[in-house]
């Protein structure tokens, strides 16, 4: 949506967390009158003006949700936490009130090409990787969306690209984004408590793709692919039809790229589509690379972060910053120089021959698979949180293979220990604090505790930086005992 359309519009803001902050800062830069609401405001900030943020001040703030108030407006910006499927939401759109977030916003505003990058596991460090490669290749790339700054607090004249995560809750209010390039790196079970089954959230997720001028999908996981207009059951997707009207996401301009993990399999996708390339590994000089159509690009023993399923986001991010014409010599350069993110299979190193790992980010099940899969030994596995109506039984096969030890912590502890037991030792803490003590106890050398609870963290925690923070803490006291 254009700004200059919002003019002399009535616009209602819903939310005053983070998003919608930036969302308020933007629209007073831009000279458009709004309102608030957000049922955390408290009476003081509502009634007092010194109280409040400069960019709240003068404005009618609101406290409760209604359909009175909602269908009083013409745009509603809706913060990602903010359901579309909520009572008063529902009754504005069905009353005419455009519904759109701050990405919607945002595609309008950036005046730097954009690389759109969502999916269940992954989002975060592919982005991060993206834009610590094209700084360091000297190109002004800036992160922002649903990690580090809002995107529309990330708006800037000196931008040469903006490297953009998406949640599957920005993109529901999204229409008009238009990247140079967008991926969904993987669909796996995750915020089934909001969607109407996997199906529904991977449309949700696949929609970055429909305005892209590039994308890349991962050839691994059907639930990325367009999907045909005749053909919902996600059958093998061909890259062929970029140029054609086959897939209702694609446009005929559009290129598209796909990765795989497969190593020396030929590519399945077809020569004939434009400047369509397959990132996959092959064997070369006695080792594993990384490859583009066969070549040879680099050992994936150079890469600093560990797991099969980094080496899945390194293709991804070749693939993704290709369409920005950076010298791959560049990116070769620094790709490896990457070491990851705080709460993703970080280690936290080595005490009495027991390797810790905090992967408090695993907030799904695939990303707690994958976190197993990566360690460098037997498992003492520490999970469980709110677990969003997922199916644990999927952790199974992982849990059985590397796992000696389960140590469940948090609301759906007895759900998960009830799925883990056919395959392993499932025990009970009553916190963090406890799960480490146990943890430890029951680690020998050359095992390794790894915090990966396949759960969000608000039972317990304020958010799973908090919960990888704590349990940063309470290895250090493990250290010091």
């Amino acid at each position: 949506m254009m700004i200059s359309t919002l003019n002399n519009k009535r616009v209602l803001i819903v939310g005053a967390g983070i998003t919608g902050m930036s969302v308020a800062r933007f629209l007073d830069r831009n000279d458009i009158s709004f309102e608030l609401v957000d049922s955390a405001l408290t009476d003081s900030i509502v009634g007092d003006e010194g109280k409040r943020p400069d960019v709240l001040r003068g404005k009618a703030l609101h406290q409760s949700f209604s359909d009175a108030l909602f269908n009083g407006f013409d745009v509603i910006v809706l913060s990602p936490g903010v359901p579309r499927n909520l009572a008063p939401v529902q009754s504005a759109l069905a009353h005419g009130v455009d519904v759109i977030g701050d990405i919607e916003l945002f595609a309008n505003a950036a005046n730097a090409p954009v690389i759109a990058v969502t999916g269940s596991n992954g989002k975060s460090t592919v982005v991060s990787w993206i834009a610590d490669v094209l700084n360091a290749a000297d190109v002004r790339a800036i992160l922002c969306g649903n990690i580090g700054t809002p995107a529309l607090d990330s708006l800037t004249d000196d931008a040469e690209c903006y490297v953009l995560e998406l949640s599957s809750y920005q993109l529901e209010s999204t229409r008009s984004l238009k990247p140079l390039t967008a991926t969904v790196l993987n669909v796996s079970d995750d915020h089934l408590d909001r969607y109407d089954s996997i199906e529904h959230y991977a449309a949700v997720k696949r929609s970055v793709l429909t305005l892209a001028q590039s994308i890349v999908v991962n050839e691994d996981d059907p639930r990325t692919w367009p999907i045909a207009q005749n053909d919902k059951t996600h059958d093998k997707f061909d890259a062929s039809a970029s140029n054609s009207n086959d897939v209702r996401d694609c446009r005929a301009s559009q290129c598209v790229s796909a990765v795989s993990l497969v190593i020396d399999e030929p590519s399945k996708l077809s020569a004939e589509a434009g400047d369509n390339t397959r990132w996959h590994r092959r064997t070369h000089e006695n080792s594993v690379w990384l490859c583009r159509n066969d070549e040879p690009l680099i050992d994936q023993t150079r890469l600093s972060v560990p797991g099969e399923h980094n080496v899945l986001n390194a293709l991804s991010v070749l693939a993704l910053i290709e369409p920005l014409g950076v010298s791959m010599d560049a990116v070769l350069e620094r790709l490896p120089n990457f070491t990851g993110l705080p709460h993703r299979t970080e280690s936290l190193g080595e005490h009495k021959g027991v390797r810790w790992y905090n992967d408090s980010k695993g907030t799904n099940i695939d990303a707690c698979i994958k976190a197993i899969e990566a360690m460098p030994g037997p498992v003492i596995l520490i999970a469980g949180g709110i677990g969003k109506d997922a199916d644990f039984s999927e952790l199974g096969p992982a849990v059985q293979a590397h796992v000696s030890k389960v140590v469940l912590i948090g609301q759906d502890a007895d759900s998960i220990a009830t799925a883990l037991a056919p395959f392993t030792a499932c025990l009970r803490a009553d916190s963090l604090e406890a799960a480490v003590e146990l943890a430890a106890a029951l680690a020998s050398s050359g095992d390794v505790v790894l915090l990966s609870p396949a759960c969000s963290s608000f039972d317990m925690f304020n958010s799973y930086e908090h919960r990888g923070e704590r349990f940063k803490t309470l290895f250090r006291e493990v250290i010091a005992a």
